[in-house]
């Protein structure tokens, strides 16, 4: 009995290493479509970046590849796939620090699809950005609110210029890495 028991916790102990290994071996799959997905969606290239977030959902289903495939999915002009990405994302977590791209992305879609809830979801975006007290500009989508009158091309420009600083700051925080957040809300 003595000889089983050893066994049995040898052949447990082999099987929690190669599962770990793969998961280990996924999460870093997972990381690398996401590094360079990202590269790709800063340099515009939003097709190839589409493809890398695709396999990183795969690898990994959550709101942080499900955003980014989301962001992808509306650059390409697949607004339904966007639609129903970026709820899915926001499903899965409503405190994601990609939450600021699902809700800025989401009003791009719902303006694409010349919805009025584009305004509320617009509205979500400039009040999370100001209950953080985040140095970004406001004022064009506060006019554009006001005047209940979008200009989808500078919205799209802001939020992607907002999106990536917010996420790269987001990082350097998580990091413990000089930044503006890190500043703010000192280190980790």
């Amino acid at each position: 009995m003595n000889r089983n028991v050893k066994r049995i916790a040898i052949n447990l102990a082999i099987f929690s290493a190669l599962l770990m290994t793969s998961c280990s071996a996924k999460y870093t799959s997972y990381s690398n479509e996401i590094f360079i997905g990202k590269s790709l969606f800063q340099e515009k290239e939003y097709e190839k970046a589409k493809q890398y977030f695709i396999q990183a959902s795969k690898d990994q289903y959550d709101s942080v590849s499900l955003a980014l495939l989301g962001s992808s999915y509306y650059k390409t002009g697949d607004i339904d796939n966007a639609e129903r990405t970026l709820l899915e994302a926001e499903k899965i977590d409503k405190n994601s620090e990609f939450l600021l791209r699902i809700i800025g992305y989401k009003s791009l879609v719902l303006f694409q699809r010349n919805k009025p809830e584009g305004f509320d979801v617009l509205r979500q975006y400039v009040k999370y950005v100001k209950q953080r007290q985040l140095p970004m500009e406001m004022h064009d989508f506060e006019r554009m609110i006001e005047k209940n009158k979008v200009d989808l091309a500078v919205l799209d420009a802001k939020i992607e210029e907002q999106t990536n600083w917010y996420e790269d700051e987001m990082k350097k925080l998580l990091n413990n890495e000089p930044g503006y957040l890190t500043e703010k809300y000192g280190h980790q």
